[in-house]
C-alpha cells in the first residue's frame, strides 16, 4: 500500500508508458507496409490493364480502319455511283435489273472478305433508295424507311461532313430493329457533281465482331468495358449490371484526360477505372474493375494483422488509461485554475495530487497566486493615491494672469461706461470663479457645465468684442449626465484666442453633444484659421497655459485618461484656413461618481 501512496517521479511514469507504447509502432509499421503493398498491387494492376487497353485499342483501330476504308472505297467508286444513279434514273425493268446485277457484283467485290457488313443503302437525293443485302447471312432486319433515315441526326451529321466516313454506335442506331447489341452503322455523302450523281448518302449497317469478341472476353473476367466515340456517345457497354449513376460518373471522370486511372464510389461499391484514348479516331476505351476483387488478398492479410494489433492496442489503452489519468488529472486541474487566474480571479482552490513534480508545481502556483493577489492590492492602493494627487493638483491650478487681465478689462469698462456692461461682466466673473473654486466634487452635470461655459464666453466677448458667436446643439438625453468640471472651457478658449486671432470675418464655435453606444460624444468645431500637424502635437503636450484655470488641452486629455481610462479621450482634426474640430469621447454617466446613490 505504501508503494501506491508514494508520489512517483514523472520520469518513472514515462518509462512505464514507453514500455506499453511499443504496440503502437508495430501497428503503424504494419499499416504502412500494407498500404505500400496495396499501392504496389494497384500499380501493377494498372500497368497490366493499360497494356490490355493498348492491345484492345490496336484491334479496334484495325477493324475500324477496315470499316472506314471499305466504306470510303465504295463511296469514291465513280463507276459504282454512276451505276446506282443510272438504276435510279431508269424506268425500264430490264435496264434496272441489269444495273442492279452490276451494282451487286461491284459491291461484292468490296465486301467478299468483310462479313461484318450486313447491308448497304444508296439513298437518293430526290427520294427512294437502292438496298443491297450483305454477302453473308445475318438475322437482322435492315430495311429502313428512307424518310425516317433522312430525319435522324446521324444522317444530318454525315451530310455536314461530306466525303468523310462517320461511324455511329448503338445510341444512334435505334432505327435498326435488332436484338443484337453490337450493331454499328457507317454513313458517307459522296463528293460528286449533282448532275452526274443522284446518290446523296450511302448508309452501311455493320455487325461489329470486334465488339462482340471484346464482350465475350470481358464476360470471363471481373471487369467490364465501355467504349465512347469522339463525341462521347456509347459505342459499347459490357457491364453486367448497368447502373446509370456509375456509368455517368465513370464517363465524366474519364472525359477530362486522354488516359489514366481513378476510383469511383457508388451504392454498388467501389470501382477502379482505367481508360485511354485512341489517337487516330479519338475514341475512348474505359475498363471498370470492382475494387474489392482487386484487393481481396490484401484485405485478408490486413484483417489478420489488424486484429492482432487491435488486441495489443486494447491492452495498451487499459494500462495507459490509469497511468495517464494519474498525470493528466492534476495538470487539467492546474490549467483550470490558471485560466481562472487569467480572467482575474485569484481565489485558487487546488486539490494537490499526482506525481511528485506535478504536486510541487501546484504548490508553487498556489503560493504564487496568493503573493500576486497581495501585490495587486498594494498596487491598486498606490494608484488610487497617485491618481487622486494628480487630479487634485490639476484642479487646483489657478492662473493669476487671467484674473489680472479680466480685472483690467472691468476697470477700462468702468471708465468708459457707467453701468450695464460693468455689472454683467463682474457678475459673470463672480459666478465663473464660484464654479471654479467649488469643492463639492470633481463632477458636474452637462447642463451646469454649459451654464458656466456661457458665463466664460460672455467675459470673452467683452474682452474681444463681438468677433465670434457660439452655437449649441445638445441632445436632451445628455444634459443630465455627469462630466468632469472645466472639461470644455480650455477647448473653447483655444478656439477663441488662437483660432480667431487675426481673423476678419465672424468666428463661429459649434458645441454639440449626443450619446452613441453608451458613450457621451462632445464635439467643438470652429471656423478659425486651423493649425498644422506639428502645432497640434505641441498642443497635446503643453500643460502650462494662460487660461482661466491654467488647464490646457493636454491637461484635459490627462484628466480624461486618469478618471475614465485609456478607452476615452479626445481627437483633434484641423486644416489650415478651414478650422479645427475636437471630438471628446466620455462614458455616459447618469449619476455623480463622487456621490453614488445609496
Amino acid at each position: 500500500m505504501r508503494m501506491f501512496k508514494k508520489r512517483w517521479p514523472i520520469t518513472s511514469i514515462l518509462y512505464v508508458m514507453f514500455f506499453c507504447v511499443i504496440v503502437m509502432p508495430i501497428a503503424l509499421v504494419t499499416f504502412l507496409s500494407l498500404r505500400a503493398y496495396t499501392d504496389i498491387l494497384l500499380t501493377n494492376i494498372t500497368s497490366r490493364t493499360m497494356q490490355t487497353l493498348e492491345q484492345v485499342s490496336y484491334s479496334i483501330d484495325q477493324e475500324q480502319s477496315r470499316y472506314i476504308r471499305t466504306s470510303a472505297a465504295i463511296a469514291t467508286d465513280k463507276d459504282l455511283i454512276s451505276l446506282a444513279t443510272s438504276y435510279h434514273r431508269s424506268n425500264e425493268s430490264n435496264e434496272q435489273f441489269s444495273y442492279s446485277s452490276q451494282i451487286e457484283n461491284q459491291i461484292k467485290s468490296y465486301l467478299h472478305d468483310m462479313p461484318d457488313f450486313v447491308s448497304a443503302m444508296f439513298v437518293y437525293r430526290d427520294g427512294g433508295a437502292y438496298f443491297f443485302e450483305g454477302t453473308h447471312f445475318h438475322n437482322i432486319n435492315t430495311r429502313i424507311n428512307v424518310n425516317y433515315l433522312k430525319s435522324t441526326s446521324l444522317y444530318k451529321k454525315a451530310l455536314q461532313n461530306q466525303g468523310r466516313v462517320m461511324l455511329f454506335g448503338p445510341d444512334e442506331n435505334k432505327l435498326i430493329e435488332s436484338g443484337d447489341k453490337y450493331i454499328v452503322s457507317a454513313a458517307i455523302a459522296p463528293q460528286f457533281e449533282k448532275s452526274f450523281n443522284d446518290v446523296e448518302m450511302i448508309y452501311f449497317v455493320i455487325q461489329a465482331k470486334m465488339f462482340e469478341n471484346l464482350a465475350e472476353s470481358s464476360s470471363n473476367q471481373n471487369g467490364s468495358f465501355i467504349i465512347l466515340d469522339g463525341n462521347g456517345n456509347i459505342m459499347l457497354d459490357t457491364s453486367k449490371d448497368k447502373n446509370n449513376a456509375i456509368e455517368k460518373k465513370t464517363i465524366e471522370g474519364a472525359s477530362n484526360k486522354k488516359s489514366g486511372h481513378f476510383e469511383t464510389n457508388e451504392q454498388g461499391g467501389k470501382m477502379f477505372v482505367t481508360f485511354m484514348t485512341m489517337e487516330r479516331t479519338d475514341w475512348k476505351i474505359i475498363y471498370i474493375t470492382p475494387y474489392d476483387q482487386m484487393t481481396a488478398q490484401v484485405k485478408q492479410i490486413y484483417t489478420f494483422i489488424m486484429n492482432v494489433s487491435a488486441s495489443g492496442l486494447i491492452l495498451f489503452l487499459i494500462v495507459s488509461f490509469f497511468l495517464v489519468r494519474s498525470i493528466v488529472g492534476p495538470i487539467k486541474s492546474l490549467i483550470y485554475q490558471m485560466n481562472k487566474m487569467k480572467s482575474g480571479s485569484f481565489q485558487v482552490d487546488l486539490d494537490l495530487q499526482g506525481p511528485l513534480e506535478i504536486y510541487s508545481l501546484g504548490k508553487t502556483f498556489q503560493n504564487m497566486a496568493v503573493r500576486i493577489q497581495e501585490l495587486i492590492i498594494e498596487r491598486q492602493e498606490q494608484e488610487k493615491l497617485k491618481n487622486r494627487a494628480e487630479i487634485d493638483a490639476l484642479q487646483s491650478q489657478i492662473n493669476p494672469h487671467f484674473l489680472v487681465n479680466t480685472l483690467n478689462a472691468i476697470k477700462i469698462m468702468g471708465m468708459l461706461s457707467k453701468a450695464t456692461n460693468l455689472v454683467e461682466m463682474t457678475d459673470s466673473l463672480i459666478k465663473l470663479l464660484s464654479s471654479t473654486f467649488h469643492r463639492g466634487g470633481s463632477y458636474i452635470q452637462v447642463s451646469d457645465e454649459m451654464q458656466s461655459l456661457e458665463k466664460y464666453i460672455h467675459i470673452m466677448k467683452v474682452r474681444y468684442g463681438d468677433r465670434f458667436k457660439v452655437e449649441y446643439d445638445m441632445d436632451a438625453s445628455v444634459t443630465n449626465t455627469y462630466i468632469l468640471k472645466l472639461l470644455l472651457q480650455p477647448i473653447v478658449e483655444n478656439a477663441i484666442i488662437h483660432g480667431f486671432y487675426g481673423k476678419e470675418s465672424m468666428g463661429i464655435v459649434k458645441i454639440t453633444g449626443k450619446q452613441d453606444n453608451n458613450q457621451l460624444i462632445l464635439t467643438i468645431t470652429d471656423n478659425g484659421k486651423g493649425m498644422e500637424q506639428r502645432k497640434m502635437g505641441a498642443l497635446l503636450q503643453e500643460k502650462k497655459v494662460e487660461s482661466l484655470c491654467g488647464i490646457g488641452i493636454a491637461n484635459v486629455k490627462d484628466r480624461i485618461r486618469l478618471n475614465y481610462g485609456e478607452a476615452y479621450g479626445l481627437i483633434i482634426t484641423s486644416e489650415l484656413g478651414l478650422g479645427t474640430e475636437v471630438v471628446v469621447t466620455l462614458p455616459l454617466l447618469s449619476s455623480d461618481p463622487d456621490h453614488p446613490p445609496s
